[in-house]
């Protein structure tokens, strides 16, 4: 099996031990047996069981980030950009629960394998790539000069605020039929 191929086999092993277990009840040893890997292998790839849940949880972001820029491709104007963010990220979430429930849920994982760092730094990349992107659109001139940070808070928050409530069983109405109502309130938040 190829490296990244493994690499993508452990984590996805490690997520469903994580969320069938919770990561601190979680061992090594259940994600050794849940992957194929050896013990040896898994501490070489990725430290210790912080490592592996840091990693679980950059790669939820970074598969989600992925649909946010293929979104973005051959965009026709600004508003059809935030749309399709939006719908990206409602997919992602419907089609990924566990791996949503994981990210909205375990961010300190990262202060444990001493992931913040180049967490902030890989965010703050992507966040600045986002806010270039779409102020090159047709119709970004609209856009107001916020702090970068702002775009993506308003743009997928309260998609994933909803998310979250809904992954955890205190919201009923079905993620995937609020997806407009999402993406109406993502554009209407981003106009000049």
């Amino acid at each position: 099996m190829s490296a990244p191929s493994r690499h993508q086999t452990i984590i996805t092993a490690a997520l469903r031990c994580f969320a069938e277990h919770g990561v601190e009840a979680t061992t090594i040893d259940m994600i050794r047996a849940a992957s194929g890997a050896s013990v040896g292998s898994l501490y070489h790839r990725f430290g210790n069981k912080e490592g592996i849940a840091a990693e679980v949880y950059m790669e939820g972001l970074r598969q989600a980030r992925e649909l946010t820029h293929a979104a973005l491709l051959d965009c026709s104007s600004l508003e059809v950009a935030i749309r399709r963010i939006v719908g990206a990220q409602v997919d992602w979430i419907v089609a990924n629960p566990d791996w949503a429930r994981f990210v909205f849920s375990y961010r300190m994982v990262l202060a444990e394998a001493n992931r913040e760092e180049s967490f902030r730094a890989e965010v703050g990349a992507a966040q600045h790539e986002l806010a270039a992107a779409l102020f090159a659109l047709p119709g970004g001139e609209v856009l107001r000069k916020w702090p970068t940070g702002i775009y993506p808070s308003l743009i997928v928050g309260p998609v994933h605020n909803y998310a979250q409530q809904w992954l955890e069983g205190r919201r009923h109405v079905p993620l995937i039929e609020l997806r407009e109502v999402f993406a109406e309130a993502a554009w209407g938040s981003l106009r000049g």
